[in-house]
């Protein structure tokens, strides 16, 4: 970090001072600043391990890394990458049954594994921390990120030292961010029957940013072959690991929702933007316009906001969001000047369903009349309610 510090330090600082801890769990994409926060929160005290290695390590390892813990002043243990160490929910359970007195703080990178252990072994005994990717308050208050470069690049805090050259900014992303989210989160830790498919199913997603594509025409632009199922649950991977999520078409049945066709959203636009080619090439206006949209339905995702789109014939809402507060928000994302003609959808979606209004989120200053204007800056801003 550079002048200051996430809001996760504080968070973390907060926790480990309570008079009865639970066991501290921070799941979150690789490169954001667990390992960081979780650094700064620690300062001098308590015993940090990383369990990120190549191969996985032998569960035994934690009892060596608590009795290390338990005979320091702090009794505080750190543990980085929890979910690369086979059966570590069930040596955790019991260490901490045996033990009082102890403070745990455990973090990980994909949400599948992390989250299966702590409900099988773990409920009662555990918070959460959900950390997300930065959101551009952050970004520019610690890195001076302008808004228009947080839309184009995203943000990863290891990568913002190479955003002067686009060609070694995108080798950092792609060697140093999502080989490992996809060679050691998912493909050594989930059973992946075909990875070439499952890189094949990334390079597709990164390529649709914020479309509506069904998993038939996923099926059709991938290479190998695999079947609707298959490339649903690689999708479900790929949110897993904190990578695309699949937005679903908002309808109050749930079994419509769940049958929908999907529409992609990459939770950070640097993982669009290290793939684009040639990378030097500026963005045209349509392209930086699909950008936009990804990075606000990205924010609402990360936010813990429910985010759906809509879409009837030739109508379509961009987002359809239910937050917190029971706010309800039909929302459409705008580069450019829009006219009211352009917002059929819009108003079509909120006669439907007057209990949404309608919002317009763009990057051109300007108010129309009935629809409720969001300013970007601050949507790119919003974090989730801990």
């Amino acid at each position: 970090m550079k002048t200051k510090d996430r809001y996760l330090v504080e968070l973390l600082k907060g926790r480990m001072t309570e008079s009865e801890p639970l066991i501290q769990v921070m799941t979150g994409p690789r490169q954001i600043g667990k390992t960081t926060a979780l650094l700064a929160a620690l300062g001098e005290k308590g015993i940090y391990h990383t369990a990120d290695y190549p191969t996985p390590l032998d569960v035994g390892i934690l009892e060596d890394w608590w009795a290390e813990a338990e005979a320091d002043s702090s009794r505080l243990l750190a543990v980085d990458e929890i979910q690369k160490i086979p059966r570590w929910s069930e040596m955790l359970k019991k260490l901490w049954d045996g033990s009082s007195g102890m403070r745990v703080i455990v973090t990980g990178s994909t949400s599948l594994l992390v989250e299966k252990g702590l409900r099988e072994s773990l409920a009662g005994r555990f918070e959460l921390i959900r950390a997300d990717h930065w959101n551009h308050e952050e970004a520019q208050d610690v890195f001076g990120i302008k808004l228009e470069k947080f839309i184009e690049f995203g943000f990863y805090p290891g990568a913002a030292r190479f955003l002067d050259d686009p060609v070694r900014w995108g080798e950092y992303v792609r060697d140093a961010i999502v080989e490992p989210a996809l060679g050691r989160d998912l493909l050594q830790l989930h059973p992946v029957g075909s990875p070439a498919l499952l890189r094949q199913l990334f390079g597709v997603a990164v390529a649709l940013p914020a479309q509506i594509i069904s998993l038939q025409k996923l099926q059709g632009n991938l290479q190998g072959k695999g079947s609707l199922p298959t490339i649903g649950n690689y999708l479900q991977l790929l949110a897993d690991a904190f990578v695309v999520s699949s937005l679903q078409k908002y309808s109050p049945t749930p079994y419509r929702v769940k049958k929908s066709t999907p529409k992609l959203i990459m939770h950070d636009n640097a993982l669009i933007r290290a793939f684009e080619r040639p990378i030097r090439q500026d963005l045209p206006a349509d392209r930086f316009g699909r950008y936009f949209e990804n990075a606000v339905g990205a924010r609402f995702i990360e936010s813990g906001w429910e985010t759906y789109y809509w879409k009837h014939r030739d109508l379509e809402v961009d987002f359809v969001v239910i937050g917190p507060e029971n706010q309800h928000w039909a929302i459409e994302v705008k580069t450019a000047k829009t006219k009211v003609d352009d917002l059929k959808g819009l108003f079509e979606f909120t006669r439907n369903y007057p209990d949404f209004d309608p919002c317009l989120v763009s990057l051109a200053s300007q108010e129309i009349e009935g629809v409720m204007s969001l300013d970007p800056a601050e949507i790119l801003s919003l974090r989730r309610e801990r």
